[in-house]
């Protein structure tokens, strides 16, 4: 017989979008840091504001890094020649 140990499992479905980067930030900063049901009170206000600074972090750089790889797709479009494609990307 085979065991398998599973910890947490979560599923998150959308209809007609996406997850974005608040999803993807609250995902990590509950990932990094968590607050046990039996902290003492001090100590869990401390990683609370900690888990805020990390959810902060992760959103701007998130953001930083879709601006980032939507620019690298508009310089390639257009060293490509699709300057009709590179435009309409930019806009979004």
């Amino acid at each position: 017989m085979i065991g398998v140990k599973v910890g947490n499992v979560s599923v998150i479905t959308t209809n007609g979008s996406t997850l974005g980067p608040d999803h993807w930030a609250k995902r990590a900063s509950d990932q990094v840091v968590s607050v046990g049901k039996d902290a003492h009170p001090l100590i869990a206000e401390q990683a609370i504001e900690f888990k805020k600074s990390i959810y902060s972090a992760v959103h701007y750089y998130m953001y930083e890094a879709i601006k980032e790889d939507r620019s690298r797709i508009v310089d390639l479009l257009r060293s490509a020649g699709h300057n009709d494609l590179a435009n309409s990307v930019e806009k979004l």
